[in-house]
């Protein structure tokens, strides 16, 4: 149907330019008609073929692909938690004392998994005075340092961490805040936070008579 109204749309055309004399003036009026007349009849052709194409497409059944929708990751990390084996290792004094960390990334069962990413930890000493709680030590993991640190063993699973006091300060009150910042590959960042409880301090010790 649209072949022929362009057709007789190229017709009007021709039929104006000969009556108002414009076009071409090194055409005859009939060389102007005859010339639109050809383009016309080639662009009938395009489009003839290509509805035989689409005819063609049509009875084979061919049909669009649809895209293939992704398909969910079972196992994708959904969230981080301390293990309850998160705390103190006691030593001689503070500069011996160790803060042990277990990370565990779990899936939307709350299993543990093994994920790979970047680890931002921040101990924070408890708000005092109306004061918001103060960060007392942070460390960071890249993601090669932090690989190196997966354990999988038959209580613990996740990154262990054994990390002492940077230069033997040891933060202040009987507790603190430890809060974990997971960054995974696809950089969705996942946290969590745990009280840890702080033993009472003890002084390094010291040592004992020599004996004769």
């Amino acid at each position: 149907m649209w072949r022929y109204c362009f057709a007789g749309l190229l017709g009007c055309l021709a039929t104006a330019l000969a009556v108002t004399g414009c076009g071409n003036a090194a055409l005859s009026r009939d060389a102007e008609i005859k010339l639109l007349m050809d383009k016309n009849r080639a662009l009938q052709d395009k489009l003839l073929a290509g509805e035989r194409r689409a005819a063609d497409l049509t009875a084979s059944g061919a049909q669009p692909k649809p895209a293939t929708p992704a398909v969910a990751d079972p196992f994708r990390a959904v969230a981080v938690r301390f293990s309850k084996y998160t705390g103190i290792l006691e030593g001689g004094g503070p500069a011996e004392e160790r803060l042990k960390i277990i990370l565990e990334p779990l899936d939307e069962h709350g299993e543990i998994v093994k994920r790979a990413g970047s680890l931002e930890l921040e101990v924070l000493e408890p708000a005092t005075g109306g004061q918001p709680p103060k960060v007392a030590h942070r460390w960071q993991f890249p993601l090669a340092d932090l690989a190196q640190t997966w354990t999988n063993m038959l209580s613990v699973t996740g990154y262990v961490l054994k990390l002492p006091w940077p230069e033997g300060r040891r933060p202040a009150g009987p507790t603190v805040l430890v809060r974990a910042k997971f960054t995974m590959l696809s950089g969705e960042v996942l946290t969590t936070e745990t009280p840890v409880t702080l033993p009472p301090p003890r002084s390094p010790r010291r040592p004992g008579p020599l004996k004769s």
